[in-house]
């Protein structure tokens, strides 16, 4: 059989339409290459922009056909699927319906007993398709009503947590503005620089659910204090954005979401995952308890993670990262950069794109405190392979180094043999590079 994405666990996909999200859990326990098939169309970012093309009373509204994206397309929607790139061809996956007191599910088989573990109920997600058994794709639908008649013939795979009655609004020709998955740990994410899944999708999935298109609080252009609370982040769940002026952000005990323009601003977290954003000027930038996501971008920088597995990132000019407490990543990015763990086992990144014709050791990213055994990595990360890198002493530093080329960082206290047994190479299009 033809090797399916799948998702072996549950997921969440919050998708936004007419400005409101709906939440819809994936059940890939019993539907696994269903649910496997549409997070990976998630992940595409397939999705945003295809309109609803179907939409019946008291029955279904169906979306997912991409030609709607086409404003010349005047054929009939509800004809069109995935083309997947790598082949050319439209991606199909089988009919997959698991019985009640089943191990598995059956595929491409009808049946009328017994019933399916998952029904066609009210505020169920399922895939639409043709007449062949086979012949499903992107296209899915919401069950506005019980349809237990279609149980057993159309492919049911997780419902809807919230907002339902968005769907009931939906009219033929609204469009999905955006779908992102949210939560669960989803197969096809791997990193050499993020090892741990669970950390990795940790990650992914607050980014994902910072990026939708929904309500956000705005700051102004004076010097603004402000101080966020669980209920102005309910009320703004893709953050507070502050403009102008040198601004004090500080955090609540739940996720927080902070955003930075110009000014010598300082975002400061406190506890839950915070996703801290700087800009233009000399920042500080705390993230607090939880696992951090925070970056100082443009500016001669401090970055601190405080306690959690944080992953900070320096941006342009010269910046200080402390990891703080957790198994911490660091990268510097562009600029001289002074790159401190702390404890835990840290990752500290060198990228090549960002120390190229670098020549001079005094001015390149400085790593304080590597320790091999505490579980410290250095990651070179870029079109590099590492036995094209050189480790030299440097006083009582190694430098790693390009051979007879550019000098990507210096490594304080440490031998080469050390620094070398630690050092892994990993491509520029590593999913951990993304983050942040």
């Amino acid at each position: 059989m033809e090797d399916f994405a799948q998702l072996p666990g549950s997921a969440t996909v919050v998708m936004v339409v007419n400005g409101s999200p709906i939440t819809i859990q994936l059940d890939g326990t019993n539907a696994p290459i269903t649910a496997g098939n549409f997070v990976d169309l998630v992940e595409r970012r397939f999705y945003d922009g295809i309109s609803f093309h179907r939409v019946v009373d008291d029955f279904v509204v169906q979306g997912g056909d991409p030609q709607s994206l086409d404003p010349n397309f005047s054929g009939q929607l509800g004809t069109g699927g995935f083309i997947d790139p790598t082949t050319g061809e439209e991606r199909t996956i089988p009919l997959e319906i698991k019985p009640q007191g089943s191990d598995t599910a059956l595929l491409n088989q009808t049946f009328s007993d017994p019933p399916p573990v998952l029904s066609n109920t009210q505020a169920t997600i399922a895939m639409a398709r043709a007449t062949a058994l086979d012949s499903a794709s992107s296209q899915f639908y919401f069950n506005l009503e019980d349809n237990l008649d279609l149980d057993g013939r159309f492919a049911a795979f997780g419902n809807v947590t919230s907002d339902f009655s968005v769907i009931e609004q939906i009219q033929i020709g609204d469009r999905i503005e955006a779908a992102r998955v949210t939560d669960g740990i989803i197969p096809s994410r791997v990193s050499a620089i993020v090892t741990d899944s669970t950390l990795l999708n940790t990650y992914i999935n607050q980014l994902n659910a910072d990026s939708l298109p929904l309500q956000f609080g705005l700051g102004s252009d004076g010097d603004d204090t402000v101080q966020l609370t669980p209920e102005l982040n309910a009320q703004n769940p893709v953050g507070t954005i502050l403009l102008g002026g040198n601004d004090t952000a500080i955090g609540s005990e739940s996720s927080d979401i902070f955003y930075a323009n110009e000014g010598n601003d300082s975002l400061q977290g406190a506890g839950g995952d915070d996703r801290l954003w700087a800009l233009d000027g000399d920042d500080v930038v705390t993230g607090g308890i939880g696992n951090d996501i925070a970056n100082g971008n443009v500016g001669n920088d401090s970055v601190d993670g405080g306690a959690g597995d944080d992953f900070l990132r320096g941006g342009k000019n010269n910046d200080t990262l402390t990891g703080g407490e957790g198994n911490d990543f660091l990268i510097g990015d562009f600029g001289s950069d002074v790159l401190i763990g702390g404890t835990g086992a840290d990752t500290f990144i060198l990228r090549t794109e960002t120390e190229s014709g670098q020549q001079d050791a005094e001015i390149v990213d400085r790593i304080v405190d590597f320790n091999a055994t505490e579980g410290d990595r250095i990651i070179v990360a870029g079109d590099i392979e590492l036995s094209t890198l050189e480790f030299v002493v440097l006083d009582t530093d190694t430098l790693i180094q390009v051979t007879g080329g550019d000098i990507l960082g210096r490594i304080q206290n440490t031998t080469p043999d050390l620094v070398r047994g630690a050092t892994l190479a990993v491509g520029s299009g590593d999913l951990g590079l993304g983050i942040g």
